[in-house]
């Protein structure tokens, strides 16, 4: 009597990616919009199905596999550049659960403006149950701050952003100044300091992921944006 033999197969519905339902519920009248992409190369998980030979399923799980992820994206329909950007997200698996999401993109200490016609990443799509499919995602954008110095939108969302942007602007400062003054060794200590506030630890968690990414070294980075941010702070915008 021959064993059974299991195969794997994988369906191909995404966790993570298309057959969902996507609604932008920002404000009408807003210079931005929001979008579902999906075409940054990654890890993304799918449902992996056992079956044997009579076709008989037998679970099914979840499982990564190289692909690409999808995220939620802002395009800027606006003749300005964006500084700064809150959006709220909320996500509907397949068992209707929700997932809330939250995103503060503070781009004077990031990666630069969000360009006019540009698109960039808000927040990547995720299940709240990790064995199930996404099935509806809405988002909307609640604030916006242009290069300009205006605004659009709920200043009220972005009160712990923006209050933040001193605590930003001295941890840079520290920052170079270490460096100038003590070396690498002494700066390594102080961007990995484990008693870092949240608005440090956000600076030098996008300074080691974005040099790593960018393939230059950390310093010239922080360098990098701790001119940008002196430059902000000049304008009034800081």
């Amino acid at each position: 009597m021959k064993r059974a033999t299991l195969l794997a197969i994988l369906l191909l519905t995404s966790v993570l990616a298309f057959g969902q339902k996507f609604q932008d519920v920002t404000a009408k009248g807003s210079p931005v919009s929001l979008s579902v992409k999906a075409d940054i190369p990654g890890m993304r998980s799918v449902i992996v199905t056992t079956s044997n030979l009579e076709g008989n399923h037998i679970q099914g799980e979840v499982t990564e596999v190289p692909g690409l992820i999808s995220y939620v994206a802002v395009h800027n329909n606006s003749s300005k550049g964006v500084v700064a950007l809150v959006a709220v997200t909320r996500t509907t698996d397949a068992l209707g659960h929700v997932l809330p999401g939250r995103s503060t993109m503070d781009y004077a200490f990031k990666n630069g403006v969000l360009a006019p016609q540009e698109d960039r990443i808000v927040m990547p799509i995720d299940a709240a149950d990790p064995d199930s499919t996404v099935k509806q995602v809405e988002g909307a954008v609640l604030f916006l701050q242009f290069d300009d110095g205006s605004t659009w939108g709920d200043p009220e969302a972005a009160k712990e952003m923006l209050a933040a942007r001193p605590q930003k602007l001295a941890f840079l400062t520290r920052l170079v100044e270490t460096y100038n003054q003590s070396g690498e060794a002494a700066f390594t200590a102080a961007l990995n300091d484990p008693t870092l506030g949240r608005p440090e630890r956000s600076v030098a968690g996008c300074l080691k992921g974005d040099a790593e990414h960018e393939k230059i070294a950390t310093i010239e980075l922080a360098k990098k944006r701790f001119a940008a941010a002196l430059q902000w702070r000049a304008l009034g915008i800081l």
